[in-house]
């Protein structure tokens, strides 16, 4: 299996306050703090902060980073929460917690009768204080709003009813109206911290640190005015700079009208290989190490990896900014994305994905994809997840998906997209 080292934590320029106050909250044992900010603008780097923070004190990590691709999967932001915690933690529940958890967390059967979704939820907030019992916890969750719904309904529920234990939470999300779990947090003094733009001497810290780029002034002012003080989208017009040089006085700076069209152009210019692992990713957000390198083989992995684009953490590989795969997916035609979920649907492992690939490569009525999805929904009915189950077999699982937008978008179902 192909693996590949983290990388070095980049020093983090410009945000002063809101790391110390991402440092303050974390280090309170029941804190609760929600980033919030426009794509690109530094949430996850801050929120990544914080677990360092987090690590260096002992305090132990439930983590997880939803994406659109799994909002439909019962429990599968609980499933990664839960990942590194030992079958122990949940022997000392009452029987039926303990089974109903389990199913949810895929550790065990279902059986006949699906487990009642209030078990799952009472095991699920027993568990967090069995585990608080050795030491602080904290919950980590970045971009909150893509929480499938069973596992958002079970993290309130949860939230609602801790009261003084050792347990922290640490969330980031878009600016819009607060999800549950928000709401729920509120009761044990949750804070907002806006992340806004960079200011001049920032930016100029931040080309002059990160890409040797030493700009006049009249031209860094160009480049907060043109990108807003994005940090994500002020790198990519340094690199844009490093690459074609400076331009002389009174020439405009190389920008596109629209700043996250740098995004594209930064995708077009990948290597095929490595494209199209940035868009398996767009597709489905939860492939693993050794998926990917069975779709397009390790070398691809390992350009993508060089390139920035991805990061491999253990087992997993995500996107090293959610808007790279917006816009692989937004410049990427119908067809390719239906090879593709074809593709991965030959090579993912859960069941339920597989399913909903080979859905999502269909464009005609077929039986062998209708029994697919038909019992991808009997599995989600037996974890105790009906609206799911309901979802995954209705008509609409069928239906070819449209791309997602880049930047600033809105889902069907009106929420922000990542």
């Amino acid at each position: 299996m192909l693996t590949v080292e983290h990388e070095a934590q980049v020093p983090i320029v410009g945000r002063e306050p809101e790391l110390a106050t991402v440092k303050d909250v974390v280090t309170r044992d029941t804190g609760a703090l929600v980033l919030t900010g426009g794509p690109g603008i530094g949430k996850t780097t801050l929120w990544e902060a914080g677990l360092a923070v987090a690590r260096e004190r002992g305090t132990r990590l439930l983590i997880v980073r939803p994406s659109a691709a799994e909002t439909r999967l019962p429990f599968a932001a609980l499933i990664d929460l839960c990942d590194c915690v030992e079958a122990g933690a949940l022997a000392g529940l009452p029987g039926p917690q303990r089974a109903a958890l389990e199913v949810a967390l895929l550790r065990s059967d279902p059986g006949v009768v699906p487990p009642e979704p209030g078990a799952i939820a009472l095991g699920f907030l027993n568990m967090l204080r069995a585990l608080a019992d050795d030491g602080p916890l904290l919950l980590a969750i970045d971009d909150v709003p893509w929480l499938d719904a069973a596992s958002a309904d079970v993290l309130a529920f949860a939230a609602r009813r801790l009261e003084r234990e050792p347990v922290g939470f640490l969330l980031t999300k878009r600016p819009g109206r607060p999800v549950p779990l928000e709401l729920a947090l509120e009761r044990r003094g949750l804070e907002r911290l806006e992340v806004g733009p960079l200011s001049l001497g920032a930016t100029r810290r931040l080309l002059s640190e990160r890409l040797s780029l030493s700009l006049s002034r009249p031209l860094l002012r160009k480049i907060v005015e043109a990108t807003i003080g994005n940090p994500l989208f002020t790198l990519e017009v340094g690199r844009v700079l490093v690459e074609q040089g400076v331009p002389a006085g009174g020439e405009d700076i190389p920008v596109p009208d629209a700043v996250e069209d740098l995004l594209g152009t930064r995708v077009a210019g990948l290597d095929a290989g490595v494209r199209r692992l940035l868009l398996a990713l767009a597709l489905s957000n939860d492939v693993r190490v050794d998926e990917l390198t069975a779709l397009e083989g390790a070398a691809a992995l390992e350009d993508a990896v060089d390139a920035g684009v991805v990061r491999v953490e253990g087992v997993r590989v995500r996107v090293a900014h959610p808007l790279l795969a917006a816009a692989a997916s937004k410049r990427s035609k119908p067809r390719e994305r239906r090879e593709l979920h074809r593709a991965l649907a030959s090579v993912v492992e859960d069941e339920e994905l597989r399913a909903l690939h080979l859905a999502r490569a269909t464009e005609r009525p077929d039986d062998e994809v209708a029994a697919a999805v038909a019992d991808a929904a009997r599995e989600s009915s037996a974890c105790g997840c009906r609206q799911d189950a309901v979802r995954l077999a209705g008509p609409g699982a069928l239906l070819p998906r449209r791309p997602r937008a880049v930047c600033g978008g809105q889902s069907g179902d009106g929420r922000a997209e990542r």
